[in-house]
């Protein structure tokens, strides 16, 4: 599919996939620092996931300009689109995050008897890419989404089990190594548990557009290391989605 194909999917279900995004040696280089990250201590969030994964070294940060991702994150977001958060998630027998949700929270609600024109996209103001390091099989608990949920305006049915918006159910997305999700969080969505004896390990890149804030923990308090800044020395692009923007409204 070409770039603007996944666009138009994107915009149309609230999903698209894109195939092969990253080589094997790539996938295997992340993964093999995902893994070494959690080998070390919890930072806060839960066994499960690691933060701030562009502090690991420079093929992370080298991941934010991805080609074609990158593409697709500048033409929905806008040429000024920045790296919003870059968690990785790594997910064992018997765990993971099953219950239908949209993150963060809804941005355009919709009463029940309001549809969206279907001449208006939904607004994006932020996407996660979701790069999988491993191959994701039916049982090692896939990302699932109900497709064009994202113009529901509204959460999911909590006593809908599955979920189903205008007839559509949820598709499970399976994947090979090296393959890209990109969705927006207005979307229905879960992780499926994790029934294999095999951890689902998967890179996250959110962006967002510019005047929405990245989200580095301690927040207010928070700074860059001096080597991230380094590790996109010269690359103008890759310095800007780390959040290096020239003054605009409101500072």
């Amino acid at each position: 599919m070409h770039l603007s194909e996944h666009v138009d999917e994107f915009n149309r279900q609230g999903f698209t996939v894109i195939r092969g995004a990253m080589s094997e040696e790539q996938a295997d280089l992340i993964r093999a620092g995902v893994l070494s990250a959690f080998e070390g201590p919890e930072d806060g969030y839960g066994a499960n996931i690691r933060t701030k994964m562009f502090e690991k070294g420079k093929p992370f940060v080298e991941l934010i300009g991805q080609p074609v991702v990158a593409d697709f994150a500048e033409e929905v977001l806008g040429g000024n689109c920045h790296m919003f958060s870059m968690n990785s998630l790594l997910t064992p027998k018997g765990s993971g995050i099953d219950v239908w949700h949209v993150d963060e929270e809804l941005f355009f609600p919709l009463p029940d008897d309001v549809e969206l024109d279907p001449r208006i996209p939904m607004p994006t103001f932020l996407f996660t890419c979701l790069y999988y390091l491993v191959d994701v099989e039916a049982n090692m608990g896939p990302t699932q989404l109900v497709p064009g949920s994202h113009r529901s305006g509204q959460e999911p049915a909590p006593k809908q089990n599955p979920p189903i918006y205008k007839g559509q159910e949820p598709v499970s997305i399976t994947a090979q190594k090296g393959d890209c999700l990109i969705f927006t969080g207005q979307t229905w969505h879960r992780g499926a548990k994790n029934e294999s004896d095999k951890p689902r390990v998967v890179q996250q890149v959110t962006y967002s557009r510019r005047w929405v804030s990245q989200r580095f923990y301690p927040f207010v308090n928070y700074r860059m290391p001096d080597e991230v800044v380094a590790w996109a020395e010269g690359n103008r692009r890759l310095t800007r989605m780390l959040g290096f923007h020239p003054r605009g409204p409101y500072g």
